[in-house]
């Protein structure tokens, strides 16, 4: 059986069409309409199925025709319309929300073509009665490598790029199955598998450079459901005096002890990462785990050395 699937906005279009003009012959109404008599009836018969809950008599839509079949019928009447009585246009407050909403993706051309989206705004901005702005602030041409990200993702193409680390303070060459893009705090991230560790990876659109596309994107399983912060977990305490510090940086399963020191989780992707961390922390942060404890304590012990060494080499004669 074919589908009779009609788009919503053409379905919102046609009850109200008829509900002015009464009568209407399918010819004229499908040609008013800009649809073909077969779109016109799909419509019809989709619409009268729909309505009000309950969906009895007098909830659903109700049409009228001249023959046993609407298929058949060369005049078609709704005799109720179940409130749809008039085109759906947004109200001027849903107009601002929606505007307000879709401009965090101003100035993040991977995420979204920003010619289409600035008419869009200005379309809402219309529709909200507010007035068109004068004089639009210049913004640069989009980047090449944003559209490579956006049209990576929508076509499901993987990626290769060179990624700049500031937690480490170095860059590497990655190649990614990307999975979506996503918007926080002014930035954009891509969210996907890395290749060269078989791992999802979060990575920070302006810290990607050279980007293009290697291949058809491989399948994906299950993005980890940690809010994104990271896939392994380490047990640490953070003392009561350092309370203050939960406020700084996002840990996990906090759990405050009878003394006030708080258990925490801290999530993170890579080892060496989660070394430096607590080495620049080691006065707020100490790990539970013994082994990773020692060696936080004998990589300080072997910094402090090296600066002895360079005293004694300069006090020397």
């Amino acid at each position: 059986m074919t589908s009779r699937a009609v788009p919503l906005a053409t379905l919102l279009s046609v009850v109200p069409y008829f509900h002015t003009r009464g009568a209407v012959h399918v010819d004229e109404a499908a040609r008013n309409l800009g649809m073909t008599e077969k779109q016109l009836r799909d419509a019809l018969w989709q619409l009268w199925s729909c309505g009000l809950p309950g969906y009895g008599p007098g909830d659903l839509i109700d049409l009228a025709f001249s023959s046993e079949d609407l298929d058949d019928a060369e005049l078609v009447e709704v005799t109720f319309t179940a409130g749809i009585d008039r085109p759906v246009r947004l109200t001027a407050a849903e107009a601002v929300t929606l505007e307000t909403g879709l401009a965090i993706f101003l100035d993040h051309p991977e995420v979204v073509d920003q010619t289409a989206l600035r008419d869009l705004l200005r379309t809402l901005r219309a529709a909200a009665g507010v007035e068109a702005r004068a004089e639009e602030p210049s913004r640069p041409d989009t980047p090449p490598d944003a559209d490579v990200v956006r049209t990576a993702l929508h076509d499901g193409r993987a990626l290769r790029f060179v990624y700049h680390s500031a937690s480490s303070d170095t860059s590497t060459t990655r190649v990614v199955d990307p999975a979506r893009l996503s918007v926080s705090d002014g930035h954009s991230y891509v969210h996907g598998v890395d290749r060269g560790t078989g791992q999802w990876r979060t990575f920070r659109t302006d810290r990607m450079s050279g980007v293009e596309e290697v291949g058809p994107r491989r399948a994906l399983g299950p993005e980890p459901q940690d809010g994104g912060a990271g896939v392994l977990l380490e047990r640490a305490v953070v003392p009561a005096a350092a309370a203050w510090f939960l406020d700084e940086f996002g840990f996990h399963d906090v759990v405050r002890r009878p003394d006030g020191d708080l258990d925490v989780s801290i999530a993170y992707h890579d080892r060496t990462w989660l070394v430096r961390f607590l080495l620049g922390h080691a006065d707020v942060v100490t790990p539970s785990d013994p082994g990773l404890a020692a060696e936080i304590a004998d990589r300080a012990t072997a910094g402090l050395a090296l600066y002895g060494a360079r005293d004694d080499s300069v006090s020397s004669p």
